[in-house]
Parts: structure tokens; sequence; C-alpha cells
């Protein structure tokens, strides 16, 4: 669904030029990056009514879970600004595709936000104190340098690990919005939930056919992604809000006992499995059993 009223990101001059390349040229051609761009959805604040939350208040794990998924799609600016610094803006297609994912990521941050403060239970925005926000700062300020440095050695193959960072952390996201919709009817929020899952999935349909495409393509981004993968926090952003608040995320996305049958993570980690050389890392069922364990070292 689009908001007619909210206004369009403007497709980047280079659009026309970047869709007119040869398919054969690039990856995931299939998708239309221009179509995108000018379908993209912005704001819902007029779809969300105070009364629906007034008469229909939402549980706290539901509060929870949604105050993380801010959090979670706040960390977009920092990731993207990252990713600005290295060779991934260099192609037109991805950066084109990157501007109006980074817009349409800041709206479902306001749409959870709006949601939250209707609902009377506003996001508690985190803050660093005295040491923690000290070295934040430094590691605002020399972490892009870094990776900047990193993945110009790397090359075009650093692509493919951003990508599958996209596809991966849509996977999880998506997981927690059904979860938050599966929890109970509400009739405030139910839409909003589908629409956000709509959108979700053109993001994930690029990043997962990007990374796709790009990982079959050079068995060296395969090896950088796996490892790169492995050492990494998901899902990104969840850091941010220390180890104890990403496993109780975990628990509420993750709800079966059993790890390993829990449809939620046989999903996710069936969709890695699927990337060429990412098979058998199980991300899934390490986040869903590190909320488990969270779950059960706060509650003793």
């Amino acid at each position: 669904m689009v908001n007619r009223e909210s206004p369009r990101p403007a497709a980047p001059a280079a659009l026309d030029d970047v869709e007119q390349e040869s398919a054969m040229l690039r990856p995931a051609h299939g998708f239309s990056v221009r179509d995108y761009a000018t379908s993209a959805v912005g704001s819902r604040r007029k779809e969300i009514e105070a009364e629906d939350f007034s008469f229909t208040p939402l549980s706290p794990e539901t509060v929870a879970l949604l105050r993380a998924l801010s959090d979670i799609e706040r960390a977009t600016m920092q990731y993207l600004r990252g990713v600005l610094v290295t060779p991934t803006h260099k192609d037109a297609r991805v950066t084109a595709f990157l501007i109006t994912w980074a817009y349409e990521k800041y709206w479902i941050t306001d749409t959870i936000d709006t949601v939250l403060k209707a609902n009377g239970t506003p996001r508690v925005k985190v803050q660093a104190t005295g040491l923690r926000r000290t070295l934040r700062g430094v590691s605002d300020r020399f972490t892009p340098i870094g990776q900047a440095l990193i993945a110009n050695v790397l090359g075009e193959d650093i692509i493919a690990w951003h990508m599958t960072i996209g596809t991966i952390d849509d996977l999880i996201t998506a997981a927690a919005y059904r979860a938050v919709r599966e929890r109970a009817a509400h009739p405030g929020l139910d839409r909003l939930i589908d629409e956000i899952l709509e959108t979700k999935a053109r993001h994930l349909e690029f990043f997962s056919a990007q990374a796709g495409d790009r990982l079959a393509a050079s068995p060296r981004a395969e090896g950088i992604t796996r490892r790169r993968i492995r050492s990494a926090v998901w899902p990104t952003g969840s850091d941010v809000t220390g180890t104890r608040q990403t496993a109780r995320f975990a628990a509420l996305v993750f709800r079966s006992t059993a790890t390993w049958s829990d449809p939620a993570v046989i999903g996710i980690d069936a969709v890695i499995d699927a990337l060429p050389g990412q098979s058998g890392l199980h991300l899934a069922a390490k986040l869903a059993h590190r909320g488990r364990h969270g779950s059960t070292e706060e509650n003793r």
C-alpha cells in the first residue's frame, strides 16, 4: 500500500541509465529499482487512531517487542553510513535502492513509535552514560574509517556481504513483526503490521537476490561473507541495548521450546542455507537459543 499523501523520494538522476544497463551485467536484474523508488511508502500516522489503543491496550510483551524493533530499525542510519564509505556506494543501482530503503525504514520506525505513544507506552530512549558514552562516541567517529579501509582492500566483494546483512536482518525483523501479529488480534495494529511486512518483503526481494547473485559469482565473496556473518551480532543494531535486551527480543520472537523445530528458526535458516557458501551457520537457531538461555538466567 502506498501512502499517496506522504512525500516520495525522487529517483536518483542516474537511475534511468542504471535501469537501462544490460541485464547480463548486473545482479538481481529482475528487480526494478525505478519502480521501487517511485512507489515508496511513507508516513502512516493518519492510519493510527489513539482510541484503538485506549479500548484495547497492547500487552507488555507486544510493547517490549515493538520497542526492540524500533531500536533495531533506527540502527539503519548507522549501517547506511558505514556502507556508503565502501565500494558498495560505487554501484549506482545498489545506492539507488538503499536511498529509498532508508526512507521506508525511517517511516517504519516512525510508525512503531507513533503506535507506542498512542498506547501510552512511548519508546524509552537508551542513554549511554559515563565511560560507555565515551567509548561509543569514539567508536562512532573511528569505526567508519576502519570499515572503509578494510572494505576498500576487499573491493567489490564487500557488496555481497552488505547484501547478505540486509537479507539476514530482514528475515529476523520480519519474523519479529509476524510474532507481533500472531500474539493477539488488535484493531489498530494488525493492518499496520501487515503493511510493514509488505514493505519489508520488497526489501528482502532485492537483498536476497543481490546476495545470491554476488556470492555465486565470487568464491572470495563467499568466504569473506561467511567469516563476517559468524562474528556479527544479529540482528544489526541489537547490541545498542545490551545482551539482556537482545536475549529478551529473541525470546519474544522465537517462542517454541524446541529451537530446532521452531517454524521461524527453520524458515530463516533455510533461506540463509540457500545462499552460496553460507549453509550450516544456524544463525536463527543460535539467536533462539540465546533468547531461551537469557530468559532463563533473568528468571532465576
